[in-house]
């Protein structure tokens, strides 16, 4: 019988009838409603003590004079009165429009001058003359809107109560911990963007209103507040000031209210003009003394940068940490949550979508954390499979079809022709079966849809291996088993860490040219880096960005490139000639996969792939006879433990020559004098060029 009624009203109805269970009265009455006014209300409680009227002092009265009796009642049953009294409260909260609280109903019980609470007040000489004055002046001073709900949103009302969040109940649980202290009553939720943070705070609105918290915070109500609304409107110094000391003193006359600031590290130069004080620098002694509530919410890069430097605001809050779950917990709170999404789409969702979904997003969306983009594909793909432009013309079509096979039908009824009629009866079946079966496959995800979504909204290649040896052997030649090579190790390549390989051999044999035929055929950027420019220590700022505090320092880097691009081929071209500070860059690149930019913030290298050229070969001739030449005297052990491989491109021989001369149709040049063993295909094109010149001179 509640449902109608707020959390507090339903809270003093189900007290008044506990009141009069445990008096073992027969009924409920106005007696037992004031009761429960006086011990659930705190302005009620606040306003009757004036008067020396406490919950105590008038029960004891009550028992005193009404007595109870030694049968326990087995019906509830409301007094006439009680209801009288409970209607007229509803038509003054209709009246002001206004939700029906404490106040209405004891200003509806005093109205109504009847009844045993009546009779009881009377004989413990209270004057209700006076008590009902304060009492219509407390409630005009009620009935003006707090300012805090005209800047904020009121999550008691807003939050939807159908969601729900799975697997963060230590977190809610350390909430629920802080607010309840006497002293350092303030969480604070640290944690990566999409982690769930404001999520949190929501599951625990949803836990309140059905009163599934300790009884200190039953009655609590969280208000969301956004320091850009603070800040709104304040043109001159010392109306910040001004309109955040209102809200502050509205939170301290209403213990109630919790305030919970998102993005909270913007209070710390909110307001904080020439000659004006911050937020933070205000809001510190209040939540020093407990006296105000707030619970923030911010990243950790922000944590770091803004709040954890001013260590007074620190201590004032109780840290919990809010991490990434792992891809079993993500699967998990998708699989909980998927019904939400099925209802919305006339959707069907097996647990196989959703480990693909986490999987998946989890392999190829580096720069954001679960549950947020797993959430996000969900949503998209679900969204993309109720748009699909084929499936909806396709029914429309068949619609249609239907429409003039019934008219036909009907026709064929007319003219009593029924075999013909049964006919197109027949057809008008097998097309609403045809409707049915692709909604019903339309109205199932599969794996193709969510690679579909990926390589549509996050601009995912769809890497093709198919073919790849035969296009780089048609295009390089002699280099056969190298490409075989390297094509093997690109496809058989699945570890969490970029594909590495150290391409060695003479100039102009194809190695740069295989890695720029490789980024065009799988259709993936290229990203070159001729080391011969990174010959000095301070080339790494072009790399990872300027220090703070130097020129350059938000004008980003080359690597910052891979955050928009993941799928990224990187040509590190004669890697030989690189400073030692930039090659141990690279250690922790082809190591870890993961690096931090001159801002902390992390590149991830995961799907690239790493191409380093070199032209120190894999053997050195001495006289007549060939040796392998040792990698370790040019290279550091560490940086050629890293690669994933070592390919060494063979120099090209004269049939290679021949080959690459017939491709070309070129079949008039006598490269006799060409030193086919040192100069390679770069020489070997500017040898036919000075051929060329030289027979136009001649001729002229």
């Amino acid at each position: 019988m509640f449902d109608k009624y707020s959390l507090e009203i339903s809270k003093i109805f189900k007290c008044a009838e506990e009141e009069m269970l445990s008096l073992h009265h027969p009924y409920v009455g106005s007696e037992h409603l004031l009761l429960s006014l006086l011990k659930n209300s705190t302005t009620i409680s606040n306003i009757a003590k004036k008067y020396d009227l406490t919950y105590e002092s008038f029960r004891k009265e009550l028992i005193l004079v009404v007595g109870s009796s030694s049968k326990k009642s087995t019906y509830i049953l409301y007094t006439p009165l009680l209801k009288r009294i409970i209607n007229l409260s509803l038509e003054e909260a209709s009246e002001k429009k206004e939700e029906l609280n404490a106040l209405h109903l004891f200003k509806a019980l005093l109205e109504e001058g009847e009844g045993i609470a009546i009779r009881l007040l009377y004989g413990m000489d209270i004057n209700l003359e006076k008590l009902y004055d304060e009492l219509k002046d407390n409630t005009k001073k009620n009935n003006k809107k707090l300012e805090i709900l005209n800047i904020g949103k009121d999550l008691m009302d807003s939050t939807d109560m159908d969601e729900q969040v799975i697997g963060r109940d230590k977190e809610i649980s350390l909430i629920i911990e802080t607010l309840i202290r006497k002293n350092k009553n303030n969480p604070l939720l640290v944690g990566d963007a999409g982690v769930g943070k404001t999520a949190i705070v929501e599951e625990l609105v949803r836990r309140i209103k059905r009163k599934e918290v300790p009884a200190l915070i039953q009655n609590k109500k969280i208000i969301s507040l956004e320091m850009g609304s603070l800040v709104a409107g304040t043109k001159y110094r010392g109306e910040f000031e001004e309109k955040l000391n209102k809200v502050i003193k509205e939170l301290e006359n209403n213990p109630d209210i919790i305030l919970f600031i998102d993005e909270i590290h913007t209070i710390v130069n909110a307001g904080g003009a020439e000659g004006a004080i911050n937020a933070s620098d205000i809001l510190k002694p209040y939540l020093a003394r407990g006296k105000i509530k707030i619970i923030g919410a911010t990243t950790t890069n922000e944590y770091n940068r803004f709040i954890l430097k001013d260590k007074a605001l620190t201590r004032r809050f109780e840290l919990i940490r809010v991490l990434e779950p792992k891809i079993p917990e993500t699967i998990d709170i998708l699989n909980k949550i998927k019904k939400s999404f099925e209802k919305h789409y006339n959707i069907k969702i097996s647990k196989d979508n959703i480990k693909d979904i986490v999987e998946l997003s989890n392999k190829y969306i580096l720069d954001r954390n679960n549950p947020d983009k797993s959430l996000d594909i969900l949503d998209s793909v679900c969204a993309m499979k109720e748009v699909d432009s084929y499936t909806i013309n396709k029914i429309a079509d068949l619609r249609k079809e239907k429409e003039n096979i019934i008219k036909e039908k009907e026709t064929m009824v007319k003219e009593n022709d029924f075999k013909k009629a049964l006919y197109f009866h027949n057809k008008e079946l097998e097309i609403e079966d045809k409707i049915n079966k692709i909604n019903n496959k339309s109205g199932r995800i599969t794996k193709n849809d969510i690679m579909n979504l990926l390589l549509k909204k996050y601009n995912i290649p769809k890497l093709d291996f198919n073919n790849l040896d035969k296009y780089l052997n048609k295009n390089i030649i002699g280099q056969e088993e190298a490409i075989a090579k390297i094509v093997s190790l690109i496809k058989s390549h699945n570890s969490g860490k970029p594909l590495s390989l150290l391409i060695t051999g003479s100039t102009g044999v194809g190695k740069t040219q295989t890695i720029k035929l490789i980024s065009k055929y799988l259709s993936i950027p290229l990203l070159k880096l001729d080391m011969s420019e990174y010959n000095s220590d301070i080339s790494i700022t072009r790399l990872i960005g300027s220090p703070s505090g130097y020129i350059g320092y938000d004008d980003g880097s080359l690597f910052d490139k891979i955050k928009m691009e993941p799928f990224t081929c990187i040509l590190v071209d004669e890697i030989e000639k690189a400073s030692p500070k930039v090659l141990n860059l690279f250690l922790q690149i082809l190591d870890e996969g993961i690096i931090a930019n001159a801002k902390g913030e992390p590149i991830n290298f995961k799907n690239t792939f790493i191409f380093a050229t070199s032209n120190i070969k894999g053997t050195k001739k001495i006289g007549f006879m060939e040796t392998k030449i040792n990698y370790n005297q040019d290279f550091s052990k560490e940086l050629l433990a890293r690669f994933s491989d070592i390919i060494e491109y063979k120099d090209i021989t004269i049939d290679d020559i021949n080959t690459y001369l017939k491709m070309h149709n070129i079949n008039d040049i006598n490269i006799d004098n060409f030193d086919y063993r040192h100069q390679g295909f770069r020489g070997l094109d500017k040898y036919i060029e000075d051929i060329k010149k030289a027979k136009v001179q001649e001729n002229v």
